[in-house]
């Protein structure tokens, strides 16, 4: 049998990357015989032994693994958080892992950790980059996406209010209104409120002037009147079941496939776009890079893949030669003509032929 391993919709709020990286999955299998969620490894039961590709980050509840005696693993693009790395490489769960080396870790960090166990473990990368494999697309549009691009109102904290900070950004958004405004009837942004007094529609545009001071730095006023806006949080309502946001993700993938340019956050974001052939453009900043809700490292080897601008508060900062040399000339347009790097073939190659191998002959 053959199953899909899936984050099910058990919380309120799904990211989207996490069903990105099972359809990257589904490539390879020629039908998927049953879902099989990651959170629930431990109590998984299927009449024959089922094969699961295990590309994921694991984990929210690490008491659910190792996974059960019915599924046959192939850990490749594993990632590992440090800080339930305690709970998840228990002596139980070290002897599993060293049953099924080498572990593919999908980060640098991931693999250091493991052989930290002594568990034999390389440098996979990401399995989204194979997604071009079905999802490739020769037509193409001059659409630009910025996928949930990285801003913060620097200096103002949820729910607290910074009266210096607030009264500059509405100082700003005054100031460039009608071009903060014509940005707004397609932005979108990942909060659902920034303090409990401020109402919604102002809260929006607060966040607009936020984007728009520190983006228009480096893009063009009539690429951000153009550009489209996604999030890839999903608010996971009744009927949304792993069917849905399956078919979504692979939606969202024909998107990006088409488009001119993606510019994003969302490291699964990006490398599927990588993957697509899609220009790309990664937006990073010190909190993405790690925090106390994020993993420090878990970036190591593949943001080497991307083209990098870093936010900062004093702006946004290129890391990537082939866009300073676009930055000499002027701003990124709707025109702009941006090549990603290749250092991701070899990757995407080796990954396509571990997994067919791990299909084909387990």
């Amino acid at each position: 049998m053959n199953g899909l391993l899936v984050c099910s919709p058990w919380s309120k709020e799904k990211n989207i990357g996490d069903y990105i990286q099972s359809v990257a999955q589904e490539q390879f299998f020629t039908q998927i015989d049953c879902y099989v969620e990651r959170e629930k490894l431990n109590t998984f039961r299927s009449a024959e032994r089922t094969k699961v590709i295990m590309n994921a980050w694991f984990m929210w509840h690490p008491e659910n693994f190792p996974p059960s005696k019915d599924i046959i693993p192939f850990f490749i693009s594993f990632h590992v958080v440090p800080n339930i790395a305690n709970r998840l490489l228990t002596p139980n769960t070290i002897n599993y892992l060293k049953k099924h080396e080498p572990i593919g870790a999908r980060d640098f960090a991931t693999q250091k950790l493991l052989e930290k166990h002594g568990i034999k473990s390389y440098f996979s990368g990401c399995l989204t980059l194979t997604l071009g494999l079905n999802y490739c697309s020769a037509q193409k549009n001059d659409t630009i996406y910025f996928v949930d691009p990285y801003y913060t109102m620097s200096g103002m904290k949820p729910n607290r209010l910074n009266v210096r900070e607030y009264l500059r950004t509405l100082f700003y958004f005054l100031k460039y209104r009608d071009k903060i405004q014509s940005v707004l009837p397609h932005f979108v942004h990942e909060y659902k409120t920034i303090y409990r007094f401020i109402s919604t529609k102002l809260e929006n545009r607060l966040c607009a002037a936020v984007f728009y001071r520190y983006y228009h730095e480096i893009c063009s006023d009539d690429m951000l009147k153009a550009a489209k806006f996604v999030k890839h949080t999903v608010d996971v309502q009744p009927g949304m079941d792993n069917n849905y946001l399956m078919y979504y993700a692979k939606e969202l993938l024909k998107e990006y496939s088409k488009a001119n340019l993606v510019i994003t956050s969302r490291i699964h974001c990006a490398l599927p776009c990588l993957g697509l052939e899609t220009p790309t453009i990664f937006v990073t900043s010190d909190v993405l890079e790690g925090d106390k809700l994020r993993s420090k490292g878990r970036f190591g080897g593949l943001i080497e893949l991307l083209h990098v601008v870093k936010w900062t508060p004093n702006g946004i900062i290129s890391q990537s030669s082939e866009i300073n040399e676009i930055l000499k000339k002027g701003k990124i347009t709707s025109s702009t003509v941006l090549k990603n790097k290749t250092d991701y073939l070899s990757l995407k190659q080796k990954l396509i032929e571990k997994v067919e191998s791990f299909v084909k002959n387990v």
